[in-house]
Order: C-alpha cells, then sequence, then structure tokens
C-alpha cells in the first residue's frame, strides 16, 4: 500500500507554507499542518531582504504582499557611534527595495498559496509523534485535530519547518553543524504615526532596529547583550525608552508618533545550522538554521531555502536523481549559502563597540558609495562577508582606491539551486 502523501510539511508560516505551495505546484501530493490557526502573529524581526522579494515575485505574489500596504523600503541608516551611514544593498535579480509586512498578513498570505496550489492545509492539527521504520527512515507523523481525533498520516517524506523547537529535528537527532550562545535579548513594539520611512539600525549595545511595516507603522526593536539581561528585564518599559531616549534624534522620531500594542520580546536567541536532512526527512527555516535577530534575515533564509529544497524534493519524487543524491545537493547549496554569513551574524551578535580599525572603514564607507552598498549587502547575504571584510578590500577602501574590478562577490549572482 502506498502511502497517503508524497510530502508532509509540518509547520506553515515562511518556511513550511512556501515549500509546500512550490511542490503542490509541481503535482505532488502535499499536506501541509500547523498547530496554530491562520491569520494569527508571531515574534519577527519583520524584514525581507532583496533576495527574499526576489522569490515573491517569482512566486506571483509580491503584488499581493504589496497590497497589504507595507511600503518598499529602499534606504538603511547605520549608526556607528557618532557616524551615520547611509545607503541600500544591491540590487539582485532585479529588485531594489525590501518589504516588512506583518506576519499575520504574510503567513496567512502564504498558507493561502499553498492551498491554492494544490496542497491539502489543515490549521490547529498538531503533530504529536514523528513516525520511523525499523531502519531509522522517517515514515509519517501522528497528529491531532482540534477536538482531540488522532490519525496517522504516511509520507515518502516529512519536511521539518516547525520552528526552533522542531519535533522533526529532535526526532531525528538532527546534529548541529554550527553553533553559537545566545548572545543578546531583544524587545520590540509598534509605533504607529512617525516619519521614518527608512530602516534605521545600532548594532553596539544596546541595539536598536526599526522598520517600516503595515498600517503606518514600524516595528521598533532594541536589545541588549544577554549578560545585561537581568538589568534591562527588571523595568521592561523604563529599560525600552532609556534605550531609544540615548540616541536623541531616534528617539525623537519614534515619540512623534504613538505606541500601538505591548512589548513583545525574547532572550531565546542560540543560533545553530543543523544537518539538513536524513532518509525520509528534510529541515528548513528555524529548524534547519537559526541567526540572531540582529540581522533581521530569517524570512529571507527561510524563502531561500524553501526554494531549493522544494527544487530537490521535486528531483527526488520524479526519479530525476535518487532522492539520496537530491538531498545532498542541498545540503551543499546550504552550506556553501549559509556557513559564510552564519559567522559574520554570529560576530554581529556581540554588539560589540567598533574599534578605532573599524571606524576608520566606517568613515571612509561614508565617501564611497560602491563599497557602501556592498557593506550593506553583507548584512542581507548579497555580499560574502569574508570577500568584502578581506584585509585588502578593508585597506583599499579606507586608503580610498578604487574597488577592484573582478570584486567576485559571488553571493550576488542568482542564488542557483541545487543541480
Amino acid at each position: 500500500m502506498g502511502e497517503d502523501y508524497d510530502v508532509v510539511v509540518v509547520g506553515a508560516r515562511c518556511a513550511g507554507a512556501p515549500t509546500a505551495m512550490l511542490l503542490a505546484r509541481r503535482g505532488h501530493r502535499v499536506l501541509l499542518v500547523d498547530r496554530a490557526t491562520f491569520p494569527s502573529d508571531t515574534l519577527s524581526t519583520h524584514y525581507l531582504h532583496l533576495p527574499a522579494v526576489a522569490r515573491l515575485r517569482d512566486w506571483g505574489l509580491l503584488d499581493r504582499v504589496l497590497a497589504t500596504g507595507c511600503p518598499r523600503i529602499t534606504g538603511i541608516t547605520l549608526g556607528v557611534g557618532d557616524l551615520y551611514l547611509s545607503g541600500m544593498s544591491p540590487e539582485w535579480e532585479g529588485v531594489r527595495f525590501g518589504v516588512a509586512p506583518r506576519r499575520f498578513l504574510l503567513d496567512h498570505l502564504l498558507v493561502e498559496a499553498a492551498a491554492a496550489a494544490g496542497a491539502e492545509v489543515r490549521q490547529e492539527w498538531t503533530v504529536d509523534r514523528v513516525l520511523t521504520a525499523e531502519d531509522g527512515r522517517v515514515v509519517g507523523v501522528q497528529g491531532r485535530d482540534r477536538a482531540g481525533r488522532t490519525e496517522v498520516v504516511t509520507a515518502t517524506m516529512v519536511v521539518g519547518a516547525d520552528g526552533a523547537r522542531s519535533l522533526v529535528a529532535r526526532t531525528v537527532a538532527a546534529e548541529e553543524q554550527l553553533s553559537a550562545p545566545a548572545r543578546t535579548a531583544v524587545w520590540y513594539a509598534y509605533w504607529q504615526g512617525t516619519d521614518i520611512r527608512e530602516i534605521l539600525v545600532r548594532i553596539e549595545s544596546p541595539e536598536i532596529f526599526i522598520v517600516p511595516t503595515n498600517d503606518d507603522c514600524v516595528n521598533v526593536l532594541v536589545g541588549c547583550r544577554s549578560e545585561e539581561f537581568a538589568e534591562f528585564r527588571a523595568d521592561i518599559e523604563g529599560s525600552y525608552l532609556r534605550v531609544l531616549d540615548r540616541f536623541p534624534d531616534i528617539g525623537r522620531r519614534v515619540r512623534s508618533g504613538r505606541r500601538v500594542g505591548p512589548l513583545r520580546g525574547t532572550r531565546d536567541t542560540r543560533q545553530w545550522l543543523r544537518r539538513t536532512h536524513g532518509p525520509g526527512w528534510a529541515l528548513v527555516g528555524d529548524a534547519l538554521q537559526r541567526k540572531d535577530p540582529v540581522a533581521g534575515i530569517g524570512i529571507s533564509d527561510a524563502f531561500r531555502q524553501a526554494d531549493a529544497l522544494a527544487h530537490a524534493l521535486d528531483a527526488g519524487l520524479t526519479g530525476r536523481r535518487p532522492m539520496a543524491q537530491a538531498l545532498a545537493g542541498f545540503g551543499t547549496w546550504c552550506a556553501r549559502t549559509f556557513r559564510d554569513h552564519f559567522d559574520h551574524v554570529a560576530e554581529m551578535a556581540k554588539l560589540a563597540a567598533c574599534d578605532p580599525d573599524q571606524l576608520r572603514l566606517f568613515e571612509a564607507l561614508r565617501h564611497n558609495e560602491e563599497q557602501r552598498t556592498r557593506f550593506f549587502g553583507t548584512v542581507g547575504a548579497q555580499v560574502s562577508p569574508q570577500e568584502f571584510f578581506a584585509p585588502e578590500n578593508i585597506a583599499r577602501i579606507i586608503s580610498g582606491a578604487p574597488a577592484h574590478a573582478a570584486r567576485h562577490e559571488s553571493c550576488r549572482r542568482k542564488a542557483s539551486t541545487p543541480a
């Protein structure tokens, strides 16, 4: 007897819903499940870097996202000490702007797109157990609906898109190939009616990450080092406002609006990159990789992973390639795409004060638009941090010499999916 589905995707937010949608569009039998109901909110930095916007466009969903009213974001201002750098990350596949939709809007839109593509969607359906055969292969899941009715579902592949506390990852003991400890704690709230139209960032402790979102609101996130958490938590409201007022111009602009809704936050910012797959299973999104919120790149990574994983699973399910070989290609792509940037974000998450050499670099970047654009591209994984921060490139920037004609920028090329 055959399996009930080709693929069961556990988790229906920014990683799982696109994976299900793309597989269903290719004609596969897909079940997408989530314990939540949609629309619903979740913790998020909200920002979609340019590669993620390009994915939405390619999936035919960008116009729907823009129709929610979230603005196009075309500028970033980074504060470093007394210096301010303004610019934008490099164009990516014809895209020149980012967006930051509210998650209850974006996630619902993605779930609807998966259903429209032909995926069966079960909301308020909780997976209690991941089923394995005697040889260790994952063969399905056991779950229950809102009424408590239990059902066993079998599948050729189970995709864990079930977030940081992934049951799928725990069941298969997916080892962490890279990890970094929690280094920050963050809180955010929405402010309406400000004049802020660009992203405002400070990545020294305390950190600030402000991004325009829906309903004339900005998401105003502040953070501190983990060792400062207890002091911050003793007076969360006061600490939050004192961080804003520490930078008078930012505080004034935020306070020109009004806060809408409560403060939300977390100290759970540990980072990892896990093994991508095994017999009968694969991971995507936070289940696979999580980075500190300082870079605001979780959704962007999830979209790119979903695109690549769907490509690999389609190749395996259709027999174009053996499944193990197709998934190995996905694993290689993930290592090549995310390993360098993982280390960069882990370093950013230290929220360290800039040393004199770094200040000289930022001063030089104020007068070098091309390299300033590349610098902003390192945050969104569009430009390789390893290449940008290579000693010879830093020396060239500080000396005012023109950028190397080749510039490599392998990360800037169109993201290739596993062959």
